[in-house]
C-alpha cells in the first residue's frame, strides 16, 4: 500500500521492483504514431537510460504442415494483413464517430473482418486461408484469439498499430523513477492485504480499509490500483456495494490471459550472427498439425529472438508468447510441478516448433535448452489470475465501461486507476496504467481545489 503523508489518499497496491534479470513483467512500449505528445513510457525509458530494441521487419512463417513459407509470400501476405488490421481500426473508428459504433453488430469480430477483406483482396483460396491464420498473431496483443476481439471496439486497440519497442533489460529503472516521489515522501506499507473497502455514508466519514491482520486504516480519499481481474473476483470486498455502473464495467470488460515462456540455449544455433540483423526476429507456426500429442488443439505458436539485442543484453533465448486457451493449458500443465518436471513438460511442448528453426541438430548440445522459464500469471491471485482488459465479441458499451472507471466514485471518495481505467488508446498497456494514475491524482486534487 502506498499512502500519502497527509493521509489524503492511498494506493492499494504492492510496490514491486524487478530484479536485474526479471523479464517476466512488461516488455513492450507501444507508441502511437499520430500523437504530438511524447509517449510517457518511452520518455521515462529515455530519461532512465533503459535500453529499448527496435525489431527488424523480417519474419519466418511456418504453415500448418511445418514448412516455412517462401520469403516473398511471407512479406506480401504479412504486409497485406497489417493493412487489413489498420483498415479494421479505421472502420471501427468511423462507425464509432458516425453511429456510436452501433452499425457494427456486437457479434462481429476482428477475425471476421480479416476473413472478409482477404476474400475481397486475394484470389487464391490458399492465400486467403493463410492470411486468416496469420491474423491469429493478434491474440498475443489482446491476450485472446482474434475471433474473440470485438470489431465494434477495435478502435480501442489502435495503439497496437503504432511504433513498437521492446525493453532489452527490464522496467526496474522506469519503476524506480515513477516510485521516487512516493518513496521520498509517503508512508509505504508493503505486504499489507486489504480485505474490505468501506466507503462513507456521510460527508463527515472517512474511507476505511480493513486489513487481513484485523486492523484498519482510514483515509479521506482512496485510489484503487488493483487489477481488473482482482476486482472481478472481489466485488464483495466493497461496502456498501459499488455503484451499478462500476459493477457493470467490472463484469462487462473482457480479461485476457497472456503468458510467456523463455527458452534459453547454451548458444544461438538459428543464425550465425545475431547482431547482423539479417535473421527474422519473429517466427510464427500456424495451426500446427504435426504436434498432435502435445498440442491437439493446434494452437499457433510465436517467438521473438532475444539474441538480436545489443550487448550486454543479448542472450541465446527464444521468447514464446501464449494467449487464451493455450496459455491456460500450459499454466495448468506445469503449476505446482517440481522444476525438473516443468522443464520436461515445457520442452516436450515447444520442441516441435524450435526444432524447425534453421541450424537445429537434435544431436547437438547447443540445441538442447539450458533453462526454461514460464510465467504463471493465471495462478497469481493478487494479479487477478489474468493479464489485462480487452474488448470481447458481444461487448455493447466497452468505451462507457472504461469511462466509468475513469470517472470513479467522487461521492464515495473512491477512485480507480490501472490499465482498465486508461485513455482509450492505451487500455491494456503500461502507459495506460501510468496515465490513469496521473488522472486519478488530478481528480483528487480537484476535490480540494488544488488543480
Amino acid at each position: 500500500m502506498l499512502s500519502a503523508t497527509q493521509s489524503t489518499c492511498t494506493f492499494t497496491d504492492t510496490l514491486l521492483v524487478a530484479s536485474a534479470d526479471d523479464y517476466s513483467g512488461p516488455n513492450w512500449i507501444h507508441a502511437t504514431t499520430d500523437s504530438d505528445e511524447p509517449h510517457p513510457i518511452f520518455k521515462l525509458a529515455t530519461d532512465t537510460s533503459t535500453p529499448v530494441h527496435y525489431w527488424n521487419d523480417k519474419q519466418l512463417i511456418f504453415t500448418s504442415d511445418g514448412n516455412a513459407l517462401p520469403d516473398e509470400v511471407t512479406d506480401r501476405l504479412s504486409t497485406l494483413l497489417w493493412v487489413i488490421i489498420e483498415d479494421a481500426f479505421k472502420f471501427s473508428e468511423t462507425a464509432r464517430r458516425d453511429h456510436g459504433g452501433k452499425s457494427i453488430p456486437a457479434r462481429d469480430s476482428l477475425y471476421d473482418f480479416v476473413k472478409r477483406e482477404a476474400a475481397t483482396r486475394l484470389s487464391d483460396p490458399k492465400e486467403r486461408d493463410l492470411v486468416a491464420q496469420m491474423s491469429e498473431m493478434f491474440g498475443a496483443y489482446v491476450g485472446e484469439p482474434a475471433w474473440k476481439q470485438s470489431l465494434r471496439f477495435a478502435w480501442m486497440e489502435e495503439c497496437c498499430g503504432g511504433e513498437e519497442m521492446f525493453v532489452e533489460s527490464n522496467y526496474s529503472k522506469i519503476l524506480q523513477r515513477c516510485a521516487a516521489p512516493a518513496l521520498a515522501g509517503a508512508n509505504i506499507r508493503l505486504n499489507t492485504y486489504v480485505t474490505q473497502v468501506s466507503t462513507p455514508a456521510t460527508s463527515d466519514d472517512k474511507v476505511t480499509l480493513s486489513l487481513a491482520d484485523g486492523s484498519s486504516l482510514s483515509f479521506d480519499q482512496v485510489v484503487l490500483s488493483t487489477p481488473l481481474g482482482w476486482l472481478k473476483r472481489h466485488l464483495s470486498a466493497f461496502s456498501p456495494p459499488l455503484p451499478t455502473r462500476i459493477t457493470s464495467a467490472i463484469t462487462n470488460l473482457g480479461l485476457s490471459q497472456l503468458e510467456k515462456v523463455f527458452i534459453t540455449f547454451p548458444a544461438v544455433f538459428w543464425t550465425s550472427d545475431p547482431q547482423a540483423d539479417t535473421f527474422p526476429c519473429y517466427a510464427n507456426w500456424l495451426s500446427p498439425s504435426y504436434a498432435g500429442e502435445t498440442n491437439p488443439a493446434a494452437w499457433p505458436q510465436e517467438i521473438w529472438d532475444l539474441s538480436s539485442f545489443a550487448p550486454p543484453n543479448n542472450h541465446p533465448t527464444l521468447l514464446f508468447y501464449l494467449y487464451g486457451d493455450c496459455s491456460r493449458y500450459i499454466v495448468d500443465l506445469i503449476h505446482d510441478k517440481p522444476a525438473d518436471e516443468k522443464y520436461r513438460l515445457l520442452d516436450a511442448f515447444f520442441r516441435p516448433y524450435y526444432s524447425r528453426l534453421p541450424g537445429f541438430d537434435a544431436d547437438s548440445e547447443i540445441c538442447r535448452p539450458k533453462r526454461i522459464l514460464a510465467t504463471e500469471w493465471a495462478r497469481d491471485e493478487l494479479g487477478g489470475c489474468a493479464s489485462y482488459c480487452n474488448f470481447p465479441v458481444g461487448a455493447e458499451a466497452a468505451d462507457e465501461d472504461v469511462l466509468a472507471f475513469r470517472m470513479g466514485c467522487k461521492e464515495r471518495r473512491l477512485w480507480f486507476c490501472g490499465e482498465h481505467a486508461a485513455p482509450f488508446e492505451e487500455c491494456g498497456t503500461v502507459a495506460g496504467a501510468y496515465l490513469s494514475g496521473q488522472a486519478a491524482a488530478e481528480r483528487v486534487l480537484e476535490v480540494y481545489g488544488k488543480k
